[in-house]
């Protein structure tokens, strides 16, 4: 297993807690922990946004849980994986419904802990506010993702997109 395809073993997970508990063990044994290498750990990040078979749900409901935010810039995620994320059209719960129904859709997270899936489903409203009151919204985002994509696989010696596309996200229903 290469640095880049450090993910393969998370895309028999089907839940979160599955995901979490080999988070950190997988990257380690890559050498891409963001205190070992941050350049390899954010090349690790885009490859597993971009390249992973797991549902973009489950992919960003794992990245708004395991990574830390001074590590990875998680609108980077979000940009590449609203649009199927958004498609599912799912409420946020009534005690906040109010406050973030605006910034679009919260996501179903597979957990056992009521906990774990309030932290995350609390972590994307926090950061759909936040691009909505920087007024650019998650647009810029896509063609962010796009880019810092493109340029890892060129430097990491991966076959992209053309110019333009985005890599291929997979879509498990």
């Amino acid at each position: 297993m290469t640095d880049l395809r450090w993910y393969l073993p998370l895309e028999q997970c089907r839940s979160l807690d599955a995901i979490r508990r080999q988070w950190q063990p997988l990257l380690e044994r890559a050498a891409s922990l963001p205190g070992q290498d941050p350049v390899r750990h954010h090349d690790a990040l885009l490859a597993f946004i971009g390249m992973s078979a797991l549902s973009p749900h489950l992919k960003l409901a794992a990245l708004l849980a395991c990574v830390d935010s001074r590590d990875f810039d998680l609108r980077l995620a979000l940009g590449a994986l609203d649009d199927q994320v958004s498609a599912s059209r799912a409420p946020w719960p009534g005690s906040v419904q109010d406050a973030v129904a605006g910034n679009g859709p919260a996501m179903q997270v597979a957990s056992r802990r009521d906990w774990l899936g309030a932290f995350v489903v609390g972590r994307l409203a926090g950061l759909r506010d936040a691009m909505a009151q920087d007024g650019a919204g998650v647009a810029p985002w896509k063609g962010a993702f796009r880019k810092r994509y493109a340029e890892m696989a060129q430097r990491r010696g991966l076959p992209a997109p053309p110019l333009g596309a985005a890599p291929r996200l997979t879509r498990v229903k």
